[in-house]
């Protein structure tokens, strides 16, 4: 058995633990743990002390830690820990910040790419690991609809509920993974790689985290939402493939009216208005279909889709008009009176069920206004991030390096919104895969000096990144001399 089985199986059985009251062989136990997956080097152990109060008397809020090194032997601490507290059949595995405060680990919970990785280890364990919503807020208790379905902890709850920021129930075998994975995390956050095995499955699960961070959607996921909605907006950052994946459902879909949107576009250009017509007599006005007449007729006998690219560009409160009302799922029966009836058109407008919209919209766009709720609420959006996959797969280490660097800055130190700001892989893609396999690293090299360097510039200039301002500003000096390096 295993240092960490041992330790898991203490924490299972809680406070019937024949250890409860032997401080000693918890930190024995713990110390072991420590030896067997993670750094051996006496100055990455000297980092951490082990602390245990571990009496069997339920009135005491009894645990066991990992705390950071500077703190005292005992009383209040500072900084995060990873923690256990016994309880009745089982324990709660917790990680939490001391009593004394946030200590030298403020940038640990001040950072957003902590809280994006709790958050992705909680949608990996299907919810049975709780995450605070704000890791800096300790006036907060845990909820009693979350720490209810935990082993009971009284005393511990009613001494520390305000300073956990991420816990789980320990009950069982079951519980491995998420206790490893809270344990590995606490770590390696704070620089003290894994070893041996331990190592091996930090380094999976890491990429399963990441997964997480920029989750892949798949085409046929995307039809399918596309078929069941039929409203259906791809939203994501510059350079995700949003645009390459709505023409490739276009031609699954078999038939399609492809159309972009810009500030100038109108009602009269995309439902229906008068136009201006030369005449021998000087001008008439003749009554022309918009874009949605037209893809709805083509949808009368046959899927069809519209496809709307950019579609946040244009003022859609104006472009949709009266025509917003159709755009309700399962409401096929809704039907509007234009304005004008063109020639071979009904007067009154209803949506074909075989009729399908799908609109592309880039979240680094910040030129436009938001759209308006009343027009939000009738699509579906579907979040397009960067796949470091797809550049992985060209082949091109440099590519790789480069894609990996841009995605850890902006998930690490990037705030929610600047997050969106993301580049997406498209940028260390070959221009052109047709042209010479050798000579492909060198027009990556080109596009990620002439395309993804200066949008960087972009963003610092028009100050879209907020707090990670300093960590863009240090990746644009990378990337730079890693072009010049590649000169």
């Amino acid at each position: 058995m295993t240092a960490f089985d041992e330790f898991l199986d203490v924490l299972a059985k809680g406070r019937a633990w024949a250890g409860m009251n032997d401080n000693d062989a918890a930190r024995t136990l713990m110390d072991r743990v420590y030896a067997e997956r993670y750094h051996a080097a006496e100055w990455q152990r000297g980092k951490y002390q082990l602390r245990a109060n571990l009496k069997s008397d339920d009135s005491v809020g009894a645990y066991g830690a990992w705390i950071t090194a500077e703190n005292p032997s005992s009383g209040p601490f500072q900084g995060t820990s990873f923690t256990w507290f016994p309880g009745e059949k089982g324990s709660v595995a917790i990680l939490g910040i001391g009593l004394d405060g946030f200590g030298q680990d403020t940038h640990i919970l001040g950072r957003p790419g902590h809280r994006r990785r709790l958050r992705a280890l909680a949608r990996l364990h299907r919810g049975k690991l709780w995450v605070k919503p704000d890791l800096l807020d300790v006036a907060t208790a845990v909820p009693k609809i979350v720490s209810e379905g935990w082993p009971s902890i009284p005393a511990a709850l009613k001494s520390y509920d305000k300073v956990i920021y991420a816990a789980t129930a320990v009950r069982g075998q079951d519980d491995a993974e998420i206790v490893q994975d809270l344990l590995d995390l606490f770590f390696w956050e704070h620089d003290t790689p894994s070893t041996g095995d331990a190592k091996t499955r930090w380094a999976v699960r890491q990429t399963e985290i990441a997964s997480e961070l920029f989750p892949r959607i798949r085409e046929d996921d995307v039809l399918r939402i596309l078929r069941e909605r039929r409203f259906v907006v791809l939203d994501g950052p510059p350079g995700t493939g949003k645009t390459r994946l709505a023409y490739r459902l276009a031609q699954r879909v078999g038939s399609s009216t492809p159309i972009q949107f810009h500030p100038a576009r109108t009602y009269e250009d995309f439902v229906v208005g008068l136009h201006p017509r030369p005449t021998d007599a000087g001008l008439a006005f003749e009554v022309r279909p918009g874009e949605l007449l037209v893809a709805n007729r083509a949808a009368k006998e046959r899927e069809h889709l519209l496809l709307i690219d950019e579609i946040n560009r244009a003022d859609l409160a104006r472009v949709l008009g009266e025509a917003i009302v159709l755009f309700e799922v399962g409401e096929t029966n809704r039907s509007v009176r234009l304005p004008y009836t063109p020639t071979t058109f009904d007067g009154e407008l209803r949506l074909n069920d075989n009729l399908l919209v799908l609109g592309t919209r880039n979240t680094a766009d910040r030129t436009i206004a938001r759209m308006d709720l009343a027009i939000r609420r009738r699509f579906a959006f579907i979040d397009v991030w960067p796949d470091l996959r797809v550049v992985d797969e060209q082949g091109v280490a440099w590519a790789t390096e480069v894609f990996e660097d841009v995605l850890r800055t902006f998930s690490e130190y990037a705030d929610d919104e600047a997050l969106k700001l993301v580049p997406g892989h498209s940028y260390v893609l070959d221009p052109r895969p047709d042209l010479d396999v050798g000579s492909r690293e060198r027009r990556i090299v080109g596009r990620v000096e002439r395309e993804l360097i200066p949008l960087l510039h972009d963003y610092l200039d028009e100050r879209l990144v907020g707090s990670a301002s300093e960590h863009v500003v240090g990746l644009v000096d990378r990337l730079q001399n890693g072009v010049l390096a590649k000169s």
